[in-house]
């Protein structure tokens, strides 16, 4: 009698309390190169080995009894046995960056925990994970600009070094493009082609960020290639006009559609229902790069960041007409691995100090942000003062020390290079395996914090 007492003491206590299963939506997100891929393959692996791992040592992953991956029930499941193929293969390689929307759920099941815990049952937490190309996001500042203002911006910016220096001769060609003559299609399907050669230049030569339109980069596969025929008229303002078949009304029509169905569409279709968001920046490249990489850095973040500006005047809620519920938010440095474990929190103090203002304002509006220096698999290895690694396309190992990063970035953006090499990833990786990482388990426990665990 007293074993059918308990066990319904136990069916009473999982069919009367709703909070036993939980949901979280996690965003992701990172410029392009701030290793998404690399982190959300580590994030599952740290998960699945919690018992071998630092969390293992840690509350309450001590009381983690199961983690499920659940791949058969997402239309566009996240890469994770790809990744790890590249990341076990000889010689080691980087998972591919992301290119397209993808998910990922994880179910997470929990021991219970004192006197009342026997009726309370197993807790369980299903975690959702939104992975899209970083660059999308830095679509979100033309949903307030029409095509003359966006043309504006886009004179502005090809004047500046060092776009004006990578962009001479499709600056000339489109300058003398007049607004109200009838476009030629062919003609602008070339423009567009070297429009977005245009933007893989700035990004890889340049180290620049703010490259628009995204898509350009990273079209997805949700655009007609035709809808990305458009390119910005130099010689146009916002006061422009044009008829339907001109320049104007041609790029005009598909800045608009782009902009009111692609741009918007996603945002309000999958940026609205998140509850937090990880934010992956690599601060070493642009520091590496200079100081034109690092201010296009900081108007990228700040285009990024007024996402999380909510309120009643907040931007997301005046254009998309929704309150966004994001209510936590953590800034990552990425790659930190790439210097030595006293400069790590300097890299993270030095983002930070790029987005001071920015920072404050989503504070103000009531989002919690937490600043985690990361490197979600760790390539080098510390051998006194100097650091051990292996190099890309390389075999052996090279032991090195990386340059000085100083304890805050200066206004003017100066800094000296902290000299990067171009690591591959440790050998030996095995998805039963933890991964060597740098902070993976305290960014794992925030996901986590606040759980009815």
């Amino acid at each position: 009698m007293s074993n059918k007492s308990a066990n319904w003491f136990k069916q009473a206590g999982r069919a009367g309390n709703p909070l036993r299963r939980q949901s979280l939506r996690v965003g992701v997100t990172g410029l392009s190169g701030a290793g998404k891929t690399t982190f959300i393959t580590s994030l599952i692996n740290q998960l699945e080995n919690h018992q071998k791992g630092l969390l293992a040592q840690r509350a309450p992953f001590d009381r983690l009894v199961s983690v499920r991956w659940r791949r058969d029930e997402v239309e566009q499941p996240f890469p994770y046995l790809d990744s790890l193929a590249a990341l076990s293969a000889e010689p080691a390689t980087w998972p591919q960056s992301t290119a397209d929307l993808s998910r990922v759920l994880l179910d997470l099941r929990f021991k219970p925990r004192g006197l009342l815990g026997k009726v309370q049952g197993t807790r369980d937490v299903s975690i959702e994970i939104l992975d899209y190309p970083g660059e999308w996001l830095l679509d979100l500042p033309l949903l307030n600009l029409n095509f003359g203002q966006w043309c504006e911006q886009m004179t502005q910016w090809l004047a500046q070094s060092p776009r004006a220096e990578l962009a001479v001769s499709l600056r000339e060609r489109l300058q003398s493009l007049d607004p109200q003559a009838e476009a030629d299609e062919a003609e602008l399907a070339d423009l567009a082609g070297a429009w977005s050669a245009f933007l893989q230049r700035c990004r890889s030569e340049a180290g620049l960020s703010r490259n628009q339109p995204a898509r350009f980069l990273q079209p997805g596969s949700d655009v007609a290639a035709q809808m990305l025929h458009f390119v910005p008229l130099l010689r146009a303002n916002q006061h422009s006009e044009g008829n339907a078949k001109s320049w104007w009304g041609v790029c005009e029509a598909r800045f608009n559609y782009y902009r009111d169905f692609i741009v918007r569409g996603f945002y309000d279709e999958h940026f609205r229902h998140l509850d937090q968001q990880v934010l992956l920046v690599d601060m070493l490249t642009p520091m590496d790069a200079g100081q034109a990489a690092l201010s296009d850095l900081k108007g990228a973040m700040e285009a990024v960041l007024e996402s999380f500006h909510y309120g009643q005047n907040g931007f997301l809620a005046r254009l998309l007409r929704f309150r966004p519920r994001i209510r936590r938010l953590a800034l990552c440095a990425t790659k930190v691995d790439k210097v030595g474990p006293l400069q790590q929190r300097a890299v993270q103090q030095c983002l930070e100090d790029l987005m001071v203002d920015r920072l404050a304002d989503v504070r103000h509006g009531g989002v919690e942000i937490k600043g985690i220096p990361l490197s979600a698999i760790r390539a080098t290895r510390q051998e006194g003062d100097a650091l051990v690694a292996g190099l890309q396309g390389k075999t052996g190992w090279v032991r090195y020390q990386p340059g000085d990063i100083p304890a805050h970035l200066p206004q003017s953006l100066q800094v000296n290079s902290p000299q990067l090499l171009a690591l591959r990833p440790p050998p030996g990786l095995h998805r039963n395996e933890p991964f060597p990482h740098y902070r993976m388990d305290d960014l794992v426990a925030w996901l986590l914090k606040g759980a009815r665990l």
